[in-house]
């Protein structure tokens, strides 16, 4: 079960609507939204031949359900014998949905963009001069349906009243990794402990499949003296890394660079992606602009708040307003007491530069449809909020991750 307190949410209320969500992957879709407007379709399409000269990227629509993008990046990747360096992404989508979302490859054919499955299957095939990069994009769709919705069309419609109102944007569970791991992963990273970072990154339990805990387990015992200064049975080392399944490259390359470099820890964190390094150092960013937003709530509500708050960062000017006196106060709890921590030296790209992120956020054409005893949940957000937050709002923490940590 996700904590909201560990990811810095508190006092978070819900309408505790009452129905149940997530019954198949159908139930819960996600179309991206280019910046353009255009939403992604979800259905297949007839092949036809691609229009236009070769050029550096080739895009394409990634339909997917029951798998998380990094995940689809890694099996399309490992099937069409590319590095996945090569592949890039707008923007992550849900693993417990049916999605559409936006990819590029560097340089490859259309002709040999050949995976299709039931997971899988690709459409709007294009060249391009241009990437993908996180970000770009205008927001999601989603929609969403409920089964035995028990609350009347009355209740709904006064819920839909009070959405339009504001709903706080924190940053959701999805960005803060398994078991929230990233939060003290980045905590390490900034207070210069990259032995500790490491540990927890590659080596530390957290909540995920029966296969992953046993293979985790084993290299952990294996790797734990070697962190702490011993030495260890090297071939049994390797062999154990070699033995690791695809999925989990990262644990095996960084792993194999420590073997070569000893206690050389950032080399070994730098084998994750940048992309992805990235979205770890940044969850330390996000729990802080969560405690905070969660304490300027204590005696106000989301719309009353000033529209965008600063996230921490080395370059942020902290005043003695509200917003300042507030994040001080939480740093000094983190045992930070100088901004310039957050500018690491021995690391540049773990540096975080401070940005503002709004306060709240209303979804876009908001509408509850009820038939029955099922509903019809769709939406629309832009880019930077959360269709998580906005669920836990209306079902509640328990109704919305039922079932997702077993």
């Amino acid at each position: 079960m996700v904590s909201l307190e560990q990811i810095g949410i508190l006092n978070f209320q819900s309408y505790n609507l009452k129905g149940k969500l997530f019954e198949r992957e159908e139930d819960f879709k996600v179309q991206e939204i280019e910046e353009d407007g255009v939403v992604l379709k979800l259905e297949r399409e007839e092949k036809k031949e691609i229009e236009g000269e070769k050029k550096d990227y080739l895009l394409f629509t990634l339909v997917k359900r029951g798998i998380s993008t990094p995940e689809a990046v890694k099996l399309i990747a490992r099937n069409l014998h590319i590095s996945f360096k090569r592949v890039a992404y707008n923007g992550n989508k849900d693993k417990r949905a049916l999605t559409s979302q936006r990819m590029s490859i560097f340089k490859f054919d259309s002709e040999k963009l050949k995976l299709e499955n039931e997971r899988i299957f690709f459409r709007d095939i294009v060249y391009s001069n241009d990437p993908c990069k996180i970000g770009k994009l205008y927001g999601n769709h989603f929609t969403v349906t409920v089964k035995k919705l028990e609350n009347s069309v009355q209740e709904l419609q006064e819920i839909v009243e009070e959405t339009a109102k504001g709903i706080p944007n924190f940053y959701g569970p999805q960005r803060f990794g398994a078991s929230s791991l990233n939060i003290g992963i980045s905590r390490n990273i900034i207070k210069r402990d990259f032995k500790s970072a490491f540990y927890d990154l590659v080596l530390k339990e957290r909540a995920e499949s029966q296969l992953n805990q046993q293979k985790r387990t084993e290299i952990r015992d294996l790797f734990s003296p070697y962190l702490e200064g011993s030495e260890i049975d090297r071939e049994k080392a390797k062999e154990a890394l070699s033995n690791l399944p695809g999925f989990m490259y990262f644990e095996k390359e960084s792993l194999q660079y420590l073997l070569q470099h000893k206690n050389d820890y950032i080399g070994a964190i730098r084998m994750m992606p940048k992309y992805i390094r990235l979205l770890v150092i940044q969850a330390y960013q996000y729990y802080i602009f969560n405690r905070t937003l969660s304490k300027l709530l204590e005696n106000k509500k989301a719309n009353e708040l000033e529209s965008e708050i600063p996230t921490v960062g080395y370059d942020m000017q902290l005043n003695d307003d509200e917003i300042g006196k507030t994040i001080k106060e939480i740093l000094l709890q983190e045992g930070i007491d100088n901004i310039e921590v957050f500018k690491i030296s021995s690391m540049p790209e773990a540096s975080l530069k401070s940005f503002l992120h709004p306060s709240f956020f209303i979804p876009e054409n908001f509408n509850i449809e009820k038939e029955g005893e099922n509903a019809e949940i769709s939406f629309d957000l832009k880019k930077g909020s959360y269709a998580t937050i906005l669920l836990m709002k209306l079902f509640g923490v328990e109704n919305v991750y039922r079932g997702v940590d077993s």
